[in-house]
């Protein structure tokens, strides 16, 4: 795993390098790192400091031709990257600036944070006038964060890594009460943790539940930026009380990391910024699961615990094309650019596993696959409202999460919003219902692509208002069979609303959903009185597919890494873009689009997938 971060560094910090403005001679632009994907530059790419010294420290240049030169240009571009940030982006008061055009200063934590590391793992590559500046400016991002309560105010993953910033500034500048304070921000974890041990916050008040009774989660934001923020503050300090807390979160979230290293974020309430890997703006989730395996006696979990880092770590370098991350695993064959915001984030994880050594030794391992389940389980999540399903071949969740973070910015209404095959892959991945730029900053614009939400619902249109399964805000979900080996079933009820959450004025648009999970088998079973079943089924451009419509069924077979996957129904069905792809950002996936509607209206959909 050492050779492979070292890897994925220099080719991520080399694309960044090629990236950054030279030779412009104005403050505002010199030193700054352009991103072809959004044509502008993002505020926190200053965080690319710490990678960039990183790679200086690189031992292998030593032993090729001008590795000195080599190893000042990795420590004039940090530096550079230092005086733009001053010249643009840096206040008086000690905070930093999300972007040029932005007026939010809470990701001073993340820049107080990778400037900690610069002078604590850098430092004998620094001159002494560099050091005296940047220690001077890592001062002043200090008293902001010490005295600030932005912070407090806002999501869960703010305060946290509040602590850890807080208490990374108190070992450098030796000064105890900055680590007197990191201390009861981060036992503010013990009051966010729910019963199944997933950290919420994110989404406005941690004390107000939803009609439901749902509290506001993020699985991106937590296990990419919350926990790790929460267990290098426990690895740093030695707090044992914390690390027991984020130690049972970290294991109650590797539910939530799939088979090939893809996160399961499909009901997150920021969903919108979920990459499939993670999340657009958050770090990763390499550092934090690491230390956690550092802690672990030698045994299953920490075997588990390293196999979910490096396959996270191998779906990383999968969606890395012209040497940058890109927002998901089909980004290239849709034809988008990557955002430079995903690589300088996840380029300081990287930094950080290799300067804390927490690499060596760990993986690649020689299995590619888990073990098979033979077993059947479900399990109920009131928190999220979501039923999480295991099966011998698939993983799914099926969610009638109601916390709102934004109109339409998540699905709910008891859609299967992630149906995951151990061999395919993905099969179903919702993200947004409909796309909005929550932050415009940080979420790109479709570039020449049919863009359109890649959920399983049912919608209908009436007076050219769009009502859909996706936004029933009370839905109710129930398990029909208990304590079955051979099968799991879920049924759903609901109303086809509009994106404000209303059913049409004087009518109702009752909908049943009925699922039934089998051993190599998924059945979806839907009635309703109005509208079609529209599947987007994942699939990029370059699957081979067919579609046959003999013996009564209309069957769609679709080629698969890991072989054929069938998608079989008596219904009507019918492909809008013929074999054209549909894209969304979020989570990053084509798929190909396909309405199913019943034969009769006294007859419910049925699709039967095959695997």
């Amino acid at each position: 795993m050492e050779r492979f971060c070292k890897t994925l560094l220099g080719e991520w910090c080399r694309s960044l390098m090629k990236l950054q403005v030279k030779g412009s001679s104005h403050p505002r632009l010199e030193g700054a790192i352009l991103c072809p994907a959004c044509g502008k530059i993002h505020g926190r790419c200053v965080e690319a400091m710490y990678p960039f010294l990183r790679m200086a420290k690189e031992e292998e240049y030593q032993a090729r031709p001008g590795w000195q030169k080599r190893r000042e240009e990795w420590i004039e571009g940090a530096k550079a990257l230092f005086s733009w940030a001053e010249h643009t982006v840096s206040l008086e008061d000690g905070s930093l600036l999300n972007d040029i055009d932005s007026q939010w200063t809470g990701i001073t934590v993340f820049y107080t944070i990778q400037l900690s590391d610069c002078l604590r793992f850098g430092s004998s590559l620094l001159d002494q006038e560099t050091k005296t500046s940047w220690t001077r400016r890592l001062e002043r991002a200090a008293e902001f964060l010490y005295n600030t309560h932005i912070l407090m105010e806002n999501n869960i993953n703010y305060p946290i890594s509040n602590a850890l910033a807080l208490y990374q500034c108190g070992e450098i500048l030796g000064n105890g009460r900055y680590k007197k304070k990191a201390g009861e921000l981060a036992r503010l974890a013990g009051s966010v943790l729910t019963e199944n041990g997933l950290v919420f916050g994110e989404g406005g008040s941690r004390l107000q539940k939803s009609r439901q009774g749902c509290r506001p989660v993020d699985i991106g934001y937590n296990i990419e930026e919350t926990l790790p923020s929460l267990s290098l503050y426990a690895w740093e300090s030695g707090d044992n009380q914390v690390w027991e807390l984020a130690e049972k979160s970290l294991l109650a979230h590797l539910e939530f990391i799939l088979e090939d290293g893809g996160i399961n974020n499909s009901f997150g309430t920021r969903n919108y910024k979920w990459s499939y890997w993670g999340s657009r703006t958050c770090d990763g989730i390499g550092l934090g699961y690491l230390l956690a395996a550092k802690r672990l006696k030698r045994g299953q979990k920490q075997l588990e615990i390293e196999r979910a880092v490096w396959k996270n770590l191998e779906l990383l370098k999968a969606c890395t094309q012209d040497g940058l991350l890109s927002g998901g695993p089909h980004y290239r064959f849709a034809g988008q650019p990557s955002c430079v915001h995903h690589t300088f984030t996840h380029a300081k994880v990287l930094a950080g596993i290799l300067d804390r050594e927490l690499a060596k030794n760990t993986g690649p391992f020689l299995t590619d696959k888990r073990k098979e389940n033979p077993c059947f389980n479900s399990r109920w999540y009131p928190e999220i409202a979501s039923w999480q399903i295991s099966a011998p071949s698939v993983s799914a969740t099926v969610t009638c999460y109601d916390w709102e973070y934004m109109p339409g910015g998540h699905v709910g209404g008891g859609t299967l919003s992630l149906l995951h095959h151990k061999d395919a892959g993905p099969l179903f991945c919702a993200g947004m219902g409909e796309y909005t730029r929550k932050e415009p900053n940080n979420m790109q614009i479709p570039y020449k692509v049919r863009h359109q939400c890649l959920a399983l619902r049912i919608e209908a249109e009436i007076n050219g208002v769009l009502y859909s399964s996706v936004y029933e805000d009370e839905a109710k979900a129930e398990s029909l069979l208990k304590n079955d080996s051979r099968e799991i079933s879920l049924k759903v009820q609901g109303q086809l609303k509009d994106i404000s959450h209303n059913p049409p004025a004087g009518m109702e648009l009752p909908y049943c959903l009925e699922y039934r999970f089998l051993k190599n088998q998924v059945e979806i079973n839907g009635a309703f009185p109005l509208g079609k079943l529209i599947c987007p089924i994942i699939s990029h451009q370059e699957e081979e597919l067919t579609f046959d419509e003999s013996a009564g069924y209309s069957v769609i077979k679709i080629m698969k890494n890991g072989g054929p996957v069938y998608f079989k129904t008596r219904g009507k069905m019918e492909l809008p873009y013929k074999t054209e792809r549909i894209f969304h950002l979020v989570p990053g996936f084509q798929a190909l689009r396909v309405d199913i509607t019943p034969l009769s209206r006294e007859n419910p959909v049925n699709l039967v997938i095959l695997m």
